[in-house]
């Protein structure tokens, strides 16, 4: 018996197929590009995920030698997807990451303001929701808004294109488009009406790991499948990627160490909604688990920062690590010092995450003398993004929601080195898992609850998923006197940096 999670990216969609003891049985990967068509402006052509989608389908199925019962989706949030009465993409994709509506945070704050939007959505205002990307055609794509006979975000995209049902849309994504009432788990009346639309024209919101349809016969004998699984709805791939780790009571969290860093903290039932949280930019959204919530800290930079540095300053541990067929990042992780830095770096080289949502921060290196290396700076760089994260735990920590562990995932997670020094920094247990799959294993978990081969997704987890390794912080707190300077960066450096991205413009 098999099951299978799609995970549609920004930058490519994977298939994971496992076993109900969470062992990967088959996977496949597709690429698609981005589509740019001025700055700031960032697209994806929906033809080209769904070409994506079917390829990586087939290409996994291929390999199978069980049969599949059910496949999930997930996918990342925000972006958005108008579609006709046909059923297809009047526009290429409005990307998450896409800027064009960051100017409609003030019609937010005018018409409803900031607290009242938090206590419906749960989001902290930011141009990013899919609520104002619908705005934006509104005001400058008319025809588009009017023809849409769906506005969709991409997991309910592919969910519809696999079925033919619906569209659906499972509540953790609705949380992420700035409409849904979080605590009522239904379209928000009163955001709709300032947008101008009615709750007809959005998918229809359902519990995650609930069955949608089966796949379609077209695409079943496209993949070559001679029989249509059940097909589930996910969730955000944040939230997919908690269950996956196992992270099932509140407390516990995954940290994904990838393009972005990124912290998911499982809430529990009985989530704070309060302004400290709305301050400092943390989002309160349901999680895939039934009841549960979800919030988010995140790095922007992260595993960017390290390509920056690899791409710049390590042709020749790239030369190195062709030579010798070893990983460029383990070449250079390797010749890191033994010892903290001496230098401090301010890794919003993509600007900040949470908790300061400030895109206008810029990166910076300091303490640097006629004896700084590069491999100093490449450990500053690695201490620097848990000094950031560690910011945004402490924060969440005094607002009441204690952080217990984390389970780490994604490309970091591979550097035992790496993962030590955010223990010893953060001051809390790293777990490891057999599986780099989070996302995709908690998707197949889904899957696996609304076909009935798991009764919950705490049962799915505890058939499905392995801590491989668990570490420990070290007993002395080597880092306390750098963390309390990093603590000052920030505000010492922002009027700086806004300065500077000013001038950027010219």
């Amino acid at each position: 018996m098999a099951i299978g999670g799609i995970d549609v990216g920004t930058s490519g969609c994977k298939v994971v197929i496992f076993n109900l003891k969470g062992e990967i049985l088959a996977q496949a990967y597709r690429e698609y590009p981005f589509v740019v068509p001025q700055p700031g402006w960032l697209e994806i052509n929906p033809e080209l995920i769904w070409k994506a989608v079917v390829e990586a389908l087939k290409e996994a199925v291929a390999s199978l030698r069980e049969p599949l019962e059910a496949i999930g989706v997930t996918s990342h949030g925000e972006s958005l997807v108008p579609l006709s009465k046909e059923g297809k993409a009047l526009t290429n994709v409005i990307c998450n990451f896409d800027t064009r509506s960051h100017h409609y945070v003030e019609f937010w704050k005018e018409k409803l303001g900031n607290w009242p939007i938090y206590q419906i959505t749960g989001m902290p205002l930011h141009g990013m929701y899919s609520a104002n990307k619908i705005l934006w055609l509104k005001d400058n794509a008319p025809r588009v808004f009017e023809e849409a006979w769906k506005f969709v975000c991409v997991e309910d995209y592919v969910l519809f294109r696999l079925t033919g049902e619906g569209p659906f849309i499972d509540y953790s994504m609705a949380g992420r488009t700035m409409m849904f009432d979080v605590r009522r788990k239904e379209w928000s009346p009163e955001i709709l009406k300032l947008i101008g639309i009615d709750k007809s024209r959005l998918s229809e919101p359902v519990p995650s790991g609930k069955v949608v349809g089966r796949l379609s016969k077209s695409v079943a004998e496209e993949i070559g499948l001679d029989r249509s699984p059940l097909v589930v709805s996910g969730g955000h791939d944040q939230p997919c990627g908690v269950l996956g780790c196992a992270a099932s009571k509140a407390g516990e969290a995954m940290y994904g160490i990838g393009t972005s860093e990124c912290v998911a903290l499982n809430l529990g039932k009985n989530p704070p909604f309060d302004e400290a949280m709305m301050r400092n930019s943390f989002c309160c959204y349901p999680h895939v688990v039934e009841g549960h919530y979800l919030t988010l800290a995140y790095i922007a930079s992260g595993g960017s920062l390290l390509r920056w540095f690899r791409d710049e300053f390590g042709q020749e541990e790239k030369q190195i690590a062709q030579k010798e067929g070893k990983d460029v990042y383990q070449v250079l992780i390797e010749r890191i010092p033994a010892r903290p830095s001496s230098l401090l770096i301010l890794p919003h080289f993509a600007g900040s995450g949470t908790p300061y949502l400030d895109e206008h921060s810029r990166g910076a290196i300091l303490g640097l003398t006629l004896g700084s290396s590069r491999f100093e700076i490449l450990r500053a760089i690695l201490e620097s993004l848990s000094f950031e994260m560690r910011l945004n735990v402490e924060l969440l920590e005094q607002f009441g929601m204690a952080v217990s562990d984390f389970r780490a995932t994604g490309g970091g997670a591979r550097s035992a080195v790496w993962l030590q020094m955010k223990a010893d920094i953060l001051r809390k247990p790293v777990f490891t898992l057999e599986t780099g799959e989070a996302v995709a294993l908690g998707t197949a978990i889904l899957a696996g609850l609304g076909s009935g081969l798991f009764k919950s997704c705490e049962e799915g987890a505890a058939n499905m998923v392995r801590i491989k390794e668990k570490i420990v912080p070290c007993p002395e707190d080597v880092y306390e006197k750098r963390y309390r300077i990093y603590q000052k960066i920030y505000g010492q450096l922002k009027g700086i940096n806004w300065e500077l991205s000013t001038l950027e413009h010219f």
